[in-house]
């Protein structure tokens, strides 16, 4: 393996695609890592590019003299209150100074770093879809793959071999975009949320989703030989981020057991009334994939009903299709709302994660299998 990887480096490093692949790499997510910083409220309005917010709770407006007030940076509220507030009981004054005298928007710097980190493997992922196909693709084209394989060498070895070098370019991109998420945090002088057991997992599940596409990529291009099959493969496998299963199976799941406001109790509603909601806590329920509610540590039914009118069989298939899915974080940022916290503490990330290493095992197991049953033609 060891002189099929180098044979493989010097190539990619005297050719003009791994080049190509960082600049645009630099170049498009620097752009979409600036637009997601510079339209958050804060930072919009400090630097400039709008002069006004208008919050919508009451009359507050952010403007540049009154900026910081709405910000993480000098709330004196940690991170890790921060993350937890409106899912866990925090402290009452780090509640109110969120709730109230910030009306809420540092939630939206949790979400924005939680996003720029975890979407890491995205640009990245499109890019290697391209790349793929132009650069590995030469082994097949220049009948380079025959002559490794007649020189003594299993068609096993230098598939693991281009999949290793492959994760190593995703591996490269994904820490490359932090590294541009840090440099605009210092242009745009915005100082995020950290909190690392949210953000390091969202980063590792990142690099693993690029492992899972990129073994698409890889795997069709090795077992059919096709670079035109395998760019078609790669970007369905980027399209299915954008029809998310777990998205549309979320929706009919819940749809079996969603309570109308007018259907929770009075009583209940009296009691989250006079609770406050600091006290209300929320946990996912992951054998029906809702979140339930606890006021001071009790159950109440607030907005899903406890059993879900559709059959078990039914219920069952829905959950396959969501905890499967390889975009399921993906998909619950963009669509389902669960924030990043409640993901990380109540077991989606660690389904998520299981889900990945799942689907790209089998997607190079199979390839592998389809490899070493073919014959070489080119």
């Amino acid at each position: 393996m060891k002189k099929i990887l180098s044979g493989m480096l010097f190539r990619l490093v005297r050719g003009y695609e791994i080049w190509a692949l960082l600049a645009l790499f630099i170049l498009i997510s620097g752009y979409f890592t600036f637009v997601e910083i510079a339209t958050l409220d804060y930072v919009a309005v400090k630097t400039g590019y709008t002069n006004t917010f208008y919050l919508d709770l009451d009359d507050s407006v952010i403007t540049k003299d009154n900026a910081e007030q709405f910000c993480y940076k000098k709330s004196g509220v940690s991170a890790y209150n921060l993350y937890r507030y409106r899912i866990e009981k925090i402290p009452q004054d780090d509640f109110d100074k969120i709730y109230t005298d910030m009306k809420s928007e540092p939630v939206y710097e949790v979400r924005t770093i939680f996003r720029l980190v975890f979407r890491s493997y995205l640009v990245a992922s499109v890019l290697m879809v391209i790349f793929i196909p132009i650069f590995f693709g030469r082994l097949f084209s220049d009948g380079t793959i025959k002559n490794l394989v007649s020189g003594g060498y299993s068609k096993r070895l230098i598939y693991l071999s281009s999949l290793l070098l492959a994760f190593a370019i995703d591996l490269v991109l994904n820490v490359a975009s932090l590294v541009i998420i840090a440099v605009l945090c210092l242009i745009l002088q915005w100082l995020p949320p950290i909190y690392l057991p949210v953000l390091l997992p969202a980063f590792l599940l990142s690099v693993l989703l690029s492992f899972t596409i990129t073994s698409v990529s890889i795997g069709s291009l090795f077992a059919g030989g096709k670079k035109t099959l395998t760019f078609i493969l790669g970007f369905i496998m980027i399209a299915t981020r954008f029809f998310s299963g777990s998205f549309l199976a979320t929706g009919l799941l819940w749809s079996g057991q969603a309570l109308n406001y007018s259907e929770v109790n009075e009583e209940t509603l009296e009691k989250i009334k006079a609770g406050g909601p600091n006290n209300l806590e929320m946990k996912i329920d992951l054998s029906q994939f809702i979140e339930k509610y606890y006021l001071n540590g009790e159950r109440i039914i607030y907005t899903f009903a406890d059993e879900s009118s559709y059959p078990k069989s039914v219920v069952n298939l829905l959950l396959a299709v969501i905890y499967t899915d390889p975009y399921l974080i993906d998909s619950t940022i963009e669509y389902i709302g669960y924030d990043p916290y409640l993901m990380a503490r109540d077991g989606i990330m660690a389904i998520n994660f299981a889900a990945n290493a799942f689907w790209t095992v089998l997607f190079n197991g199979a390839a592998i299998f389809i490899l070493n049953k073919r014959e070489l033609h080119c």
